[in-house]
Order: C-alpha cells, then sequence, then structure tokens
C-alpha cells in the first residue's frame, strides 16, 4: 500500500486542512486544521496508508508500519482524537502488549484502574491481558503513536468501525449497535476483551445473539473497508509534501 496524495486545501503558509468527510468529492465538514510543521503532519506524510476517519466521533487514524510488511511482528498507527473524546471501554489483549507514545496534547491513560496524564513524548506500554483505557480531556485535538507487538486486529477494527460510520450503519452514538457488537465479539472476541460485563457473559452472549445479527444482515468484515479507494473517495488526504 501506498500513501493517497488526493489534493487538500492549504488555508494559509502555516497551516493545513485535511480530512474533511468528502461526499461525491466535496467536503461536508471541517476536518483537521494543523500548523504544516506539526509532528502530526510529518508522521502523516510518511504514512502506508490513506487517512481514515469516523466522522461520527471525529476520530482519525494512518498506518505507519503495516503487520503485512513485517510478517505480522507488529503493527505501528498514528491515532488523532478530538477534544473530550472519551475513548474505549475499558478492555485488556490478550495476546499482544500496546504501546502509546503521546506526539501532540495530552491525554489520560487509565491502566489497571490507574489514571496518569501523558503529554508529548511520554509513552505507556501496556501488557498483553491488562485492564486498561484512555480519552482525552483537554480542549485540543490530542496524537499519539500506538504499537501493538504482535500486531493483532486492531487495523480490521479500526476499518471496521470507522467504515460503518462511514456508510451511515452506527447508531448516533457512533458506536456499534448491540447486533454489530455480538457478531464482533463472536468474531474477534479472542483480540479484545472488555471488562464489563464479565467475559463469560459476553462470550455466552456473542454465542447466543450472534447467529441473530447474522440473518440481520451485520458482519465483522466488509472487504470494501480494507481498499485504499474507499478511503480516499471518502476522506481528504494530506498531500505530498
Amino acid at each position: 500500500m501506498t500513501s493517497a496524495t488526493q489534493a487538500t486545501t492549504v488555508s494559509s503558509s502555516e497551516t493545513v486542512t485535511f480530512g474533511r468527510t468528502l461526499v461525491g468529492g466535496e467536503p461536508t465538514d471541517d476536518g483537521l486544521t494543523f500548523p504544516v510543521d506539526s509532528p502530526t503532519v510529518e508522521l502523516l506524510a510518511k504514512a502506508t496508508s490513506p487517512l481514515i476517519s469516523n466522522p461520527m466521533l471525529g476520530e482519525y487514524g494512518a498506518a505507519l508500519v503495516e503487520a503485512e510488511d513485517v510478517d505480522g511482528a507488529y503493527l505501528r498507527a498514528l491515532a488523532i482524537t478530538p477534544p473530550g473524546a472519551a475513548g474505549p471501554a475499558e478492555h485488556y489483549h490478550p495476546d499482544y502488549a500496546e504501546s502509546f507514545e503521546v506526539v501532540e496534547g495530552e491525554f489520560v491513560f487509565e491502566v489497571e484502574g490507574e489514571p496518569r496524564t501523558l503529554s508529548p513524548g511520554e509513552s505507556v506500554t501496556v501488557e498483553a491481558g491488562t485492564p486498561h483505557t484512555f480519552r482525552n480531556e483537554s480542549d485540543s485535538y490530542a496524537t499519539c503513536i500506538v504499537e501493538t507487538r504482535p500486531a493483532g486486529q486492531l487495523t480490521e477494527v479500526v476499518q471496521l468501525l470507522f467504515g460503518l460510520a462511514h456508510d451511515g450503519k452506527l447508531p448516533d452514538s457512533g458506536r456499534p449497535s448491540f447486533l454489530q457488537a455480538m457478531v464482533m465479539a463472536d468474531e474477534m472476541g479472542d483480540d479484545t476483551i472488555f471488562t464489563s460485563p464479565r467475559p463469560a457473559i459476553q462470550r455466552l452472549l456473542a454465542a447466543l445473539v450472534a447467529p441473530v445479527g447474522r440473518v440481520a444482515g451485520y458482519r465483522a468484515h466488509y472487504p470494501a473497508y480494507a481498499e485504499d479507494s474507499f478511503w480516499t473517495e471518502r476522506v481528504e488526504q494530506l498531500p505530498a509534501q
């Protein structure tokens, strides 16, 4: 995969606007505006995938090192979160460690229930099986580098949720509906396990409800969301530097 270079708008000599949601090639929201020399823009210029977004939640991401290029040894990606983003519910990954390095702004990371605020240049590593979550309590966008070792299914999960948001298949909350969540849990539950309700209850619910969700048309995999063209047609990309 190669970096997308779809044209965007440079609002001045000092800032660049990108990431706007495109419908028929026309932007429909404000997207992101960063200084052209910001570390976020510098990292995005080196991305190995298109910029992807969840327009309902204002979240963005792009791969820096893709799992397929390193035989699944690890995944490295850039995540951009909006002001006040609550982040995911507390969860853990049984089979891989996850590290976060703050690039811009501030994040609050909770590891085993202990909150810690991290600023640019600071990082935290969460070992496999350790409950954690994170959020952006600030009034500005915050960016971090996320790395998983081994790669796990982070790319697939994020592409699925962001793709569903673009296709209007998520409720107003921007989070998956119950049936969608149960299909995901049934097929991808070994990758990410939420701490509430108890995992045994989650597995039972998924086994019982996922078949109903599939009959209703819900899926855990949509091949289109893995295609660069899906994202370059829907998300305004950073121009070539």
